[in-house]
């Protein structure tokens, strides 16, 4: 019978559960602002104000952002386990200033830009945390379980809380308060980083 000694191989420990907050907090802001643009009664208010067709707003707006993320995604799955922090904060840099972009840019190309790096952001962000799930030693399924329905749940509920938003103060202004929620997850992320690399390594 094999008997295992301590010269043998140790299996990897995973990373700790508190280091998904920060990754998995920005991709659900991400997946708000995927479909905060929409709107459940009417013509989306960003297509109005800037003058958008239907086909410009599908491609600059929705399908810009999808792309982008679809090409970002992956890299945070690969690198997310072993870099979550160094993927995690330039994802939510670039999401921040994709948000600052389509708040106040004034024309649909400015508009372009920043759903392209709200994408980009978000799909890294969104790697990021699936591939740290994927390595947690315990609770993984009531992590995956959480975020798969918190998820949904920002999808379904980003263009009611937009449309009301948005019918007081503005479409512009549903991003800028969607720039300080994004801002919030970056200091989460950068604290929570820092406090990780800052534990004593366990034996």
């Amino acid at each position: 019978m094999y008997v295992p000694t301590q010269n043998d191989p140790q299996p990897a420990a995973g990373p700790p559960w508190w280091l998904v907050i920060g990754p998995g907090f920005a991709a659900l802001i991400g997946l708000f602002l995927l479909t905060v643009v929409y709107r459940f009664d009417g013509g989306p208010d960003l297509q109005i104000d800037l003058g958008m067709s239907s086909q410009s707003f599908l491609l600059n707006v929705v399908v810009a952002y999808v792309v982008a993320a679809a090409l970002a995604f992956p890299a945070g799955l690969l690198l997310g386990a072993r870099f979550p922090t160094s993927v995690t904060v330039p994802a939510i840099v670039l999401m921040l200033l994709g948000v600052l972009l389509v708040a106040f840019g004034p024309s649909s190309g400015m508009i372009l830009a920043g759903r392209v790096l709200n994408g980009l952001g978000a799909g890294a962000a969104l790697g990021v945390t699936v591939a740290l799930i994927r390595r947690l030693r315990t609770g993984r399924g009531t992590a995956a379980g959480v975020t798969a329905g918190l998820g949904v749940l920002a999808l379904v509920i980003a263009p009611v809380l937009g449309g009301l938003l948005s019918d007081a103060t503005g479409f512009r202004v549903v991003f800028v308060v969607a720039a300080l929620f994004v801002f919030l997850a970056l200091v989460v992320a950068g604290v929570i980083g820092i406090v990780t690399l800052a534990r004593p390594k366990q034996a």
